[in-house]
């Protein structure tokens, strides 16, 4: 893959580790629109267009550093891709979504996104989000910042109820409220995985896998194997054993594939979801 900067853009060829499609659409975001060009990213304030090209990917943006850091572009998917590749049940999968790379989002992002996200639909998911921003996110001129902590901290839980929270009105609610208060989400990063699942599973509806979640995608920790029904789907029909539950599947494709764990998890569920080998559920 190569990377080049330009005025008021990125240009990405060789695109062998990076498709746009692949990423966005593999479950780790909700912020982002399909257009007639490509697509439309939103992570926090930022934005970019991506125009998706036959042989290369030009992103428009004011914030380029934000975005290459934010598309993991500093990181060598090749080599991941070729230690994952040993492991047999992994190779079809790798060859399926070959081009998925895992985004850098914000943590406090993640945290209030995959809360949202539990037994919800993603059309649902990106509005409620839509709606959280408008509210209360800064006026961008074409679009709305997701807010800042101390404006989620503004919003009543009443109004995740009115925007159809539903139950979850009560978990984001006392969630914003402990965040940098009983929770400092900047302590997460010197913690080792294990400690940072447990202080996160403290927060109001996060469990073991919106935890594992928030710690891939917002933490950067890979060493995690967030595991939900389609995972579950996959392990069945791969290892042809029905006895585990989600946990338990969880901690022995954690130990099969140790830090590279998150990445396994990503080829696995792109794959599952998207091609003949996964039930719609």
């Amino acid at each position: 893959m190569k990377i080049e900067e330009f005025d008021d853009y990125i240009l990405v060829s060789d695109l062998g580790d990076f498709n746009v499609e692949q990423t966005l659409e593999c479950g780790q975001v909700f912020r982002f629109k399909k257009t007639d060009f490509g697509y439309v990213v939103y992570s926090l304030s930022h934005k970019a267009d991506i125009y998706c090209q036959e042989n290369t990917v030009k992103i428009v943006t004011k914030d380029k550093k934000y975005f290459i850091k934010y598309f993991d572009f500093y990181k060598n998917y090749g080599r991941i891709k070729s230690k994952l590749g040993k492991f047999p049940m992994l190779s079809s999968a790798i060859e399926y979504g070959s081009g998925i790379r895992i985004l850098r989002s914000n943590p406090i992002e993640m945290i209030i996104e995959f809360i949202i996200s539990q037994n919800n639909n993603i059309p649902r998911i990106k509005a409620i989000i839509e709606k959280i921003c408008e509210s209360y996110g800064e006026n961008m001129g074409d679009y709305y910042a997701f807010p800042t902590i101390e404006r989620l901290k503004e919003i009543p839980k009443e109004f995740f109820r009115e925007i159809k929270c539903g139950y979850r009105d009560k978990y984001l609610y006392e969630t914003i409220q402990a965040i940098n208060t009983t929770f400092n989400v900047d302590d997460v990063y010197d913690m080792d995985t294990e400690t940072a699942r447990r202080e996160l599973m403290k927060l109001k509806g996060v469990g073991r896998k919106v935890a594992d979640c928030i710690l891939l995608f917002g933490f950067g920790k890979t060493d995690v194997f967030p595991t939900d029904t389609w995972i579950v789907q996959a392990y069945r029909k791969i290892y042809n054993d029905d006895t585990k539950d989600a946990i338990q599947i969880s901690k022995l494709l954690l130990e099969e594939f140790g830090d590279l764990a998150g990445y396994a998890q990503q080829y696995l569920y792109y794959y599952i979801r998207e091609s003949n080998l996964g039930e719609k559920v």
